[in-house]
């Protein structure tokens, strides 16, 4: 009988400690062009959007406007990269955000290359229109195979996807 106390005592001990998943951190500072981070490590890439214009997405044009860029990472690659790209109002506000990325070191991919965020619903409810800038939000979003793990990983948690609404 000895073991319900125990249990007990872990299980409030487990509560007030925090055991359970990691909670993600707040995203660092949206720009168009950005050092990649990853938690307290800074790594020695940058991300830039290189240029973005609002127009019709031409496998979609029926369902409006979408966000095409150009985009270019510079530094040297120390791993795989993914980064969040959002299209956002003037007041930063988050319309759409999408990912983009250098695969793992030693592969023959360019470090540049182009996207669309979109296209917008053909009412336009997304507000891709709105459009003021295009933002790289500077923390490195693949986490590895053991993402939040301290005992197999580095207990690295990303933060979480933004979406429309958020405030950058």
């Amino acid at each position: 009988m000895i073991w319900k106390p125990l249990t007990t005592a872990g299980l409030a001990l487990c509560l007030v400690s925090g055991c359970g998943t990691p909670q993600p951190p707040p995203p660092g500072h949206a720009a168009s062009k950005v050092t990649v981070v990853r938690g307290d490590v800074t790594y020695p890439v940058t991300a830039e959007i290189v240029r973005w214009e609002v127009k019709k997405h031409p496998q979609t044009p029926q369902r409006g406007v979408a966000v095409f860029f150009d985009y270019k990472f510079t530094g040297a690659q120390p791993t795989r990269i993914e980064v969040q790209v959002c299209a956002v109002d003037e007041h930063r506000v988050v319309l759409l955000c999408g990912n983009i990325g250098l695969p793992t070191p030693g592969t023959i991919e360019p470090p540049f290359g182009d996207d669309w965020l979109g296209p917008d619903e053909a009412d336009g409810r997304m507000g891709l229109q709105r459009t003021s800038e295009v933002l790289v939000v500077p923390d490195q979003m693949y986490a590895g195979p053991h993402a939040g793990d301290p005992k197999d990983g580095d207990g690295y948690v990303p933060p979480k996807l933004l979406g429309p609404g958020d405030q950058l």
